[in-house]
């Protein structure tokens, strides 16, 4: 556990902690007009096995942004002192009954899916509050002012995602295809229960890209030109 945490301490220095560390994050949202104490920001929402991170880590690299990723549970444990194993349950997961007793009990201090998404939610709008960032997933576009940032939902043909799934993790056809269904139940259930909304609707999003018909850099591109007509559009 020691030799992980050195490791996360390192990645959430340069990624969350320089925005706690520049101010005082909810005093500034109390004193700020609230129309403008956010962004921009891009949210990327993801079908299971369409390289939504893949694209994610393009745009931040082109953008010269920040990226919250896999970085939210990084910094959840190591701020919280939560299991990873505890996180990995809830994060983008539905949470049956039996499943939040447990966790609440091995996890301790009442943790379960509705407080992980409340400790996300407050990193979320600390990240946006800051601006220059990409977000995958988490429910970021159903968090955050929809007219600071733009929201992006990536998507694919079922064969193109199961294909990726089984590069990714080296298993069979059938497997992967059973990975990629309950993984898309689990985000859909996900945000149904915290945010009552369905993620799957095409118009809750500003753009929405199939990479099935495009290349992980072409779909990066179109992201980046869109921000830009975003942000000068804002101006």
């Amino acid at each position: 556990m020691a030799l992980h945490v050195a490791g996360i301490e390192h990645k959430a220095e340069s990624n969350i902690f320089k925005w706690v560390q520049a101010e005082n994050t909810h005093r500034r949202l109390a004193t700020r007009d609230p129309t403008k104490a956010f962004g921009p920001y891009l949210a990327l929402s993801r079908e299971t096995g369409a390289c939504g991170s893949e694209i994610a880590q393009k745009v931040a690299e082109r953008l010269r942004w920040d990226l919250l990723d896999q970085e939210i549970v990084d910094y959840i444990e190591h701020h919280y002192g939560t299991p990873r194993c505890l996180i990995q349950g809830v994060d983008e997961r539905h949470e049956n009954w039996l499943c939040s007793i447990f966790t609440s009990r091995i996890g301790g201090l009442g943790f379960s899916g509705s407080t992980y998404t409340r400790r996300v939610t407050k990193l979320l709008l600390m990240a946006a509050s800051h601006g220059d960032v990409v977000i995958v997933g988490r429910g970021a576009r159903f968090v955050l002012p929809r007219n600071r940032g733009l929201s992006v939902r990536i998507v694919a043909p079922m064969d193109f995602r199961v294909n990726q799934v089984m590069r990714e993790q080296g298993i069979g056809v059938k497997e992967a295809h059973r990975f990629v269904v309950e993984r898309d139940h689990d985000r859909d259930v996900y945000i149904k229960d915290h945010f009552h909304q369905n993620a799957s609707d095409p118009h809750l999003y500003d753009v929405v890209l199939n990479v099935g018909e495009m290349s992980l850099d072409d779909a990066a591109d179109t992201i980046v030109e869109s921000i830009g007509h975003f942000i000068r559009k804002a101006a």
